[in-house]
C-alpha cells in the first residue's frame, strides 16, 4: 500500500485525494496547501488523512502529486530532494513537459512526468470532486525509470483514467496544439466582444450558445496560464503563427466568395471522426451499433449491458458514416467484456459489429 502527498490541493489536487482515498492500494494521504482552510475543509471532508504546511512531513511519502503551477513544480521537486526517502516517487500534473524534465535532470530524484488530459474552468478544493478523471486519457512521459513509471500507472489506474506513454517532447507539442492555442484563442475570442462591446453590453447579455461553448476555457486561471504559455512558447508560438495564416486565408476566402464551403466542410468531416480507438497504438474494444433516432434507444442498449454487469468505459454517436454503417459506438474496459456485449446485444435483435 502506498502513502501519497499531495502538494497543492485545488480543484485537481483535490479531485486526486477524493478518488483515491477509496482505494484499497492506498493507505494514507497528506496534503501540503498554502490554503490552510482547503486543507481543513479536505480533513473534515475525510478526503485526507493528515494535512500540513511544512514540507518535513511529506519524509516517509511513497509517491508525491506535485498539483502546482508548471511555474513551481521544479522548485517543489528540489525542496522535497533533501526530505524524501530515496526510492520515493515524484510525479505532476502540468501540461508542460520538456522543460520540466530538463529542469529535474540536474535533480536526483526519481520523477515521472504526468498530465491528466481532463480539467475545468474552476478552480479550489470545494469544486473538486471524485470522478474527474474517469475513463480520460492521462498522459505519462517516458523515462528510464521503469520500476518507476509502473507504480505511477498503477496509480492512474486507481484513478480510474487510461494512461497513455509518449516522449516529452511530443507531449508538449500535442498538448500546444490541442490544448494551448485552443485557450489563447478563446481568450482572444472574449476580448475581443469585449472591445466591440456597446455601452449597454448588448454583446454580452446576447452572447450565448456556440460563443459560450467555444469560449468556456477562457475562464480557466489565468495564472496557471500565464505559467503555460511561459513553459511551452517553443510549441505554442508557431502553432500560433499558423492559426494566423488559416485565419488570413478564410478572411481572402470570405472575400473573395471562393473555397468557404471547403472550409466548414473540411473541418466538419475531420471534428466528425473523433473516435478514441487506440490509446498507445493498441485498439480499444469497441462495439458498433445501429440504432434508431428515437427517445431511449442510448438508454436501452445502456441497461441492456447493465443488468449483465458489463460496464461502459466511453460512448458516442458515430456523426460521419461514410465507412460505418451503425450510429453508436461503444468502448469497453476490455475484450472480454466486449465479446459480452458483443453477445448479448445480438441477442437482442441488434447489428453489432466489432472495432478491433
Amino acid at each position: 500500500m502506498y502513502k501519497i502527498g499531495i502538494i497543492g490541493l485545488g480543484f485537481m489536487g483535490g479531485c486526486i485525494a477524493k478518488t483515491l482515498i477509496t482505494s484499497s492500494k492506498i493507505c494514507s494521504i497528506i496534503a501540503f496547501d498554502n490554503n490552510i482552510e482547503s486543507l481543513k475543509q479536505a480533513k473534515k471532508d475525510n478526503s485526507i488523512t493528515e494535512y500540513t504546511t511544512n514540507l518535513e512531513d511529506f519524509k516517509d511519502t511513497d509517491i508525491i502529486f506535485l498539483c502546482t503551477p508548471v511555474g513551481f513544480i521544479s522548485e517543489y521537486a528540489n525542496r522535497l530532494k533533501y526530505i524524501i526517502k530515496k526510492d520515493c516517487i515524484i510525479t505532476d500534473i502540468g501540461s508542460t513537459k520538456n522543460s520540466i524534465i530538463q529542469a529535474l535532470e540536474k535533480i536526483d530524484v526519481n520523477f515521472v512526468g504526468g498530465h491528466p488530459m481532463v480539467g475545468s474552468e474552476r478552480t479550489g478544493y470545494n469544486t473538486s470532486n471524485n470522478y474527474l478523471f474517469e475513463n480520460t486519457y492521462y498522459i505519462i512521459t517516458k523515462n528510464s525509470n521503469i520500476e518507476a513509471t509502473k507504480k505511477v500507472e498503477t496509480i492512474v489506474k486507481e484513478l480510474k483514467a487510461i494512461p497513455v506513454t509518449v516522449e516529452p517532447e511530443k507531449h508538449d507539442y500535442i498538448v500546444a496544439a490541442i490544448s494551448h492555442v485552443p485557450h489563447v484563442i478563446a481568450a482572444g475570442l472574449v476580448n475581443l466582444v469585449k472591445d466591440l462591446d456597446d455601452e449597454k453590453e448588448n454583446l454580452k447579455t446576447l452572447a450565448a450558445g456556440g460563443f459560450k461553448d467555444i469560449t468556456r476555457i477562457a475562464s480557466s486561471d489565468p495564472t496557471m496560464w500565464m505559467h503555460i504559455c511561459s513553459e511551452n512558447k517553443k510549441e505554442i508560438i508557431p502553432i500560433l503563427e499558423k492559426y494566423i495564416q488559416t485565419l488570413n486565408e478564410i478572411k481572402d476566402n470570405i472575400n473573395n466568395s471562393k473555397n468557404v464551403y471547403n472550409f466548414f466542410d473540411s473541418s466538419k468531416k475531420y471534428r466528425d471522426s473523433f473516435i478514441n480507438k487506440k490509446v498507445n497504438g493498441q485498439a480499444l474494444p469497441t462495439l458498433n451499433i445501429t440504432i434508431k433516432d428515437e427517445s431511449g434507444a442510448i438508454a436501452k442498449i445502456a441497461n441492456i449491458l447493465a443488468d449483465k454487469n458489463i460496464s461502459i468505459k466511453n460512448i458516442g454517436i458515430v456523426n460521419n458514416r461514410e465507412t460505418i454503417d451503425g450510429a453508436l459506438n461503444i468502448v469497453f474496459s476490455s475484450f472480454e467484456e466486449q465479446e459480452k456485449g458483443y453477445i448479448i446485444l445480438t441477442q437482442n435483435n441488434y447489428i453489432v459489429s466489432k472495432i478491433n
